[in-house]
């Protein structure tokens, strides 16, 4: 991190000054006001602190919003930089909140004073915080922060290679966006949620299903021809579909023991949860209305897999326990249920796997060589994600154990490469958690996982990361289809602020194979 040779070579100004409002790159949506950082001046419009000398790197962050201390919330006017001071003591800090969820960054500089709260006190020690904005964006954050504005940026945290947090490389492939297509784009007034694809026997064909707003009613289908180059556009599924609230779906393709394969869409409804489903046997021309399976579900099932030569379907899913209230974790479990008719009827559910967290969202990968099956699981608290382990094709599973930091992160869908390696994306929620640090640059977007089923058996960090897409809105994004085409491209889809502005998530798709990116490794 490069010293902040100019701390104390600080500009010294007079006075306060109020913008016209035609000017005024930033707009508060509270009680608050645009002003210019002075020496003197208030930093809040409830509390008498004043700001300091301002060091010489802030030369060109002078505007702010003065807001009460305990509420922000503003709309950018033009592109340019919004730069967040927050205190580091972790009573009153801001940083994860505004790294995950909104989007912001680790400015390279040591933290300073920026305000006193007297003559005779300094005020709090700030990190700087900053994100690249457009005019629409809102800025929304709490307690003690302040909030400047500028059209120059300063210097990011940049990984650092000898990190031993992180200490496997991670290519950005988020800005060539030659690798995305969209297959529903939010509005000012549409949110594009949460999506899952499934890939048809011809290798090409990919159906997607998503919900209309944050976990909302379910509703829109799409298909793509060209292997997710290209997207149909909303086609008609089954009114039922919308009555489906809540709700993050899953989709599947699933054959009987006569050979009759079905495409299945699953929600889960309701807390403590209603595992609901839907199939065609037209290949998605007609859906029937939406069933009860019998089980219980907030989040439908990301993993199904076929055993005992076709008969045998097993899901994988998670639920809270029954003295569990909302935002509770008590009694939390993975389940699995079997199928014998190819998914029309299942059976009861068993507990299998207990969790850290009220939401698992397991994801089972099968050993190529023998009966192991992993199942990754996330951790809905800020701490590492978990792994369970089956040495007999999933009848007896492990407890828990702690997964890497390269491989923490919240609802994953994992694919094995033609060269036998392993593929995970997820939403990024790697912390620094033992010392309470975000030293992750890709922290709240959507990446991707490189490594080995024994990697993951044995706890080691892999070989890769990627950031496949930048989230604008932090942490928002994640759930995920993931197909593996024939000649092996992988197609990742998944919902996601995809630019700044008013406009709302977009369902996107992005395509990369393994052998262009480990050309770029070091």
């Amino acid at each position: 991190m490069k010293a902040l040779t100019t701390l104390f070579a600080c500009i010294t100004l007079a006075g306060t000054l109020t913008f016209a409002a035609e000017d005024d790159p930033i707009k508060p949506l509270d009680d608050g006001e645009v002003a210019e950082v002075s020496r003197g001046t208030a930093v809040w419009s409830d509390r008498d602190y004043t700001f300091t000398e301002w060091p010489e790197d802030f030369a060109s962050h002078r505007v702010f919003h003065r807001s009460s201390i305990g509420k922000t919330k503003l709309e950018v006017l033009r592109p340019g930089y919004v730069v967040v001071l927050t205190p580091e003591d972790q009573k009153f800090n801001q940083e994860h909140k505004l790294t995950f969820f909104h989007g912001f960054e680790r400015v390279d500089l040591p933290p300073f004073h920026p305000y006193r709260i007297n003559a005779e006190r300094i005020g709090n020690s700030c990190n700087i915080l900053q994100k690249k904005v457009v005019a629409g964006d809102v800025v929304d954050f709490g307690y003690y922060g302040i909030a400047l504005w500028s059209d120059a940026p300063l210097p990011i945290v940049k990984e650092d290679p000898d990190n031993p947090f992180l200490p496997i490389p991670t290519i950005d492939i988020s800005g060539e966006t030659e690798r995305h297509s969209i297959v529903a784009r939010g509005t000012k007034e549409t949110y594009q949620g949460h999506v899952d694809t499934v890939l048809m026997p011809d290798g090409k064909t990919i159906w997607a299903t998503w919900v209309i707003n944050h976990a909302g009613h379910l509703g829109p289908l799409a298909k793509s021809e060209d292997g997710g180059k290209t997207w149909s556009g909303l086609l008609p599924s089954h009114p039922s579909w919308e009555e489906q609230t809540q709700t993050t779906p899953t989709i599947h393709r699933l054959v009987d023991p006569d050979g009759v394969a079905r495409l299945f869409v699953f929600a889960g409804q309701d807390f403590p949860g209603r595992l609901r489903q839907s199939y065609s046997e037209d290949e998605g021309k007609t859906w029937t209305a939406m069933a009860e399976t019998g089980l219980k579900a907030e989040c439908a099932p990301k993993t199904i897999m076929s055993f005992d030569e076709g008969k045998r379907l097993v899901m994988w899913c998670d639920r809270r326990g029954p003295d569990s209230k909302i935002n509770e974790s008590k009694g939390a479990c993975v389940w699995e249920s079997e199928s014998l008719d190819g998914g029309l009827t299942w059976g009861p559910e068993r507990v299998v796997v207990k969790t850290l967290s009220h939401w698992a969202q397991p994801a089972v990968i099968a050993s190529d060589k023998d009966d192991t099956l992993i199942m990754l699981l996330r951790v809905n608290q800020n701490d590492y994600g978990q792994f369970a382990v089956s040495l007999d094709r999933g009848k007896t599973w492990s407890e828990a154990k702690q997964l890497p930091a390269a491989l923490t992160g919240h609802r994953p869908a994992v694919k094995r490469a033609p060269d036998g390696r392993i593929v995970v994306v997820m939403r990024d929620t790697a912390t620094d958690f033992e010392n309470g640090k975000i030293r992750n640059p890709t922290a709240g977007h959507f990446v991707a996982w490189v490594g080995t089923f024994d990697d993951i058996l044995n706890g080691r960090d892999g070989q890769y990361r990627i950031k496949l897409l930048h989230s604008y809105a932090g942490r928002d994004t994640g759930y995920s289809g993931f197909e593996l085409l024939p000649d092996g491209t992988f197609v990742a889809t998944t919902y996601i602020k995809y630019q700044g502005g008013p406009e709302k998530h977009s369902v996107v798709s992005t395509r990369f194979k393994l052998d262009e990116l480990d050309a770029r490794l070091p």
